[in-house]
């Protein structure tokens, strides 16, 4: 125990080095288990991504361009987008391989009061996903603050707004607990409390503000008539068949999304690349920095070592020793890179778009860079020690 209690106060000895490497370990470490949580998260936002995307079939009205009718620009009418068409998406044959349904009604709004002051207004049931227009991921919408639709929503006056509509219409881009308190908007002369906001990370998806589907219909009286219906499949295998019995619904085009998805593959794929090739540098950097401190201190203590070796010490105690200084280190670096994870977490979910969660494996991960380095480390005073005579040391010179 003599000699592990030598080991673990032996980086004390040089206070200065001890503190620079330790520095350097916690941001090596730290970054280390923020980009490999940073590509565990991209590989699950993929995975889950695919699963969701692959089975959604969007219905829109035929001939309808880009993101179709936005409501009341055709008559309704036996073979027009409307409510009907909704009740044959209930009553297709494969129904019972439909998991949901969601029926959106769509208005675009226009601020003449600001430049470029666009946007879109969307009618929804509460429960529905916040399906940005235009977005790859329809259900990636990200609360900022607030909260979204809940069942006693249904018939209110309340609104959920993009992060982009908050800034330019309500001059919200800050969001302190209480931010919302008292903050509305006016649609058709009728006031709305906004009870949330959220993000897609995308301005354009950014730009839009939901509303319950009643309270859609009351404010802009489109009757009947609906922009969009979506269509979740029980299973990707089923999505085929629904879709092709969804083709036979005459006023409606059908649209499925693997070129979303595949989009989608190729930005978190290589976002996952790039943090897999960040993290093998890192960890090379971390194996190199302790391996280099080890070998110094080794080289500075070969007299030492040699001492107790013509004392009678066994090698294993020396061996013990040297183990113990590198592990020392090490896990100084990891309490430090502890604190650099927790940090970097928004700076990554700002550069990546990822929510990087702090989770045990963030722990586990640092502990066991800690303890992989300093097996690393103490590889060569170990072979050094065993080997060193203690003829050979006392010939040395400082």
């Amino acid at each position: 125990m003599g000699a592990i209690a030598r080991g673990v106060r032996n980086p004390f000895r040089n206070g200065v080095r001890t503190a620079v490497l330790v520095a350097l370990l916690a941001l090596v470490m730290g970054l280390l288990a923020a980009m490999v949580q940073a590509g565990a998260a991209a590989r699950r936002q993929l995975g889950l991504l695919d699963a969701r995307v692959r089975t959604l079939i969007e219905l829109r009205e035929a001939g309808a361009f880009g993101t179709g009718g936005f409501g009341g620009d055709k008559p309704i009418g036996e073979e027009h987008f409307s409510l009907d068409t909704l009740e044959k998406v209930r009553t297709i044959p494969s129904a019972r391989h439909i998991a949901k349904v969601e029926e959106y009604v769509y208005a675009p709004q226009i601020d003449p009061s600001k430049p470029n002051a666009y946007a879109m207004i969307i009618g929804l049931h509460p429960g529905a996903a916040l399906r940005a227009i235009g977005e790859v991921d329809y259900e990636n919408a990200r609360l900022l603050a607030g909260r979204t639709f809940q069942e006693a929503d249904r018939e209110a006056a309340v609104a959920v707004v993009g992060r982009l509509y908050a800034a330019q219409r309500l001059g919200l881009s800050e969001y302190p607990d209480g931010a919302l308190a008292g903050v509305g908007l006016v649609l058709q002369g009728m006031p709305f409390q906004v009870i949330g906001i959220y993000t897609t990370e995308n301005d354009f998806g950014d730009n839009h503000v939901f509303i319950p589907l009643e309270a859609f219909r009351r404010v802009f009286r489109p009757g009947a008539k609906l922009s969009k219906i979506f269509v979740t499949a029980d299973s990707v295998g089923n999505v085929e068949r629904l879709v092709a019995e969804l083709k036979a619904i005459p006023e409606a085009d059908v649209v499925t999304a693997p070129e979303a998805v595949s989009t989608a593959q190729q930005t978190l794929g290589g976002l996952a690349a790039t943090t897999a090739y960040g993290a093998a540098l890192l960890f090379a950097l971390g194996g190199a920095l302790v391996v280099g401190a080890m070998v110094l201190a080794t080289h500075e203590r070969v007299r030492e070592i040699g001492t107790l070796k013509a004392l009678g010490a066994p090698g294993a105690a020396i061996v013990g020793q040297m183990v113990a200084e590198a592990f020392a280190l090490t896990a100084m670096g990891g309490a430090g890179a502890l604190v650099v994870a927790v940090a970097a977490r928004p700076a990554l979910r700002a550069a990546l778009g990822l929510s990087v969660s702090l989770e045990a494996q963030l722990f586990l991960l640092i502990l066991a860079g800690a303890v992989v380095f300093g097996a690393i480390g103490s590889l060569y005073p170990i072979v050094r020690a065993v080997r060193l005579s203690p003829v050979e040391a006392m010939r040395t010179v400082r």
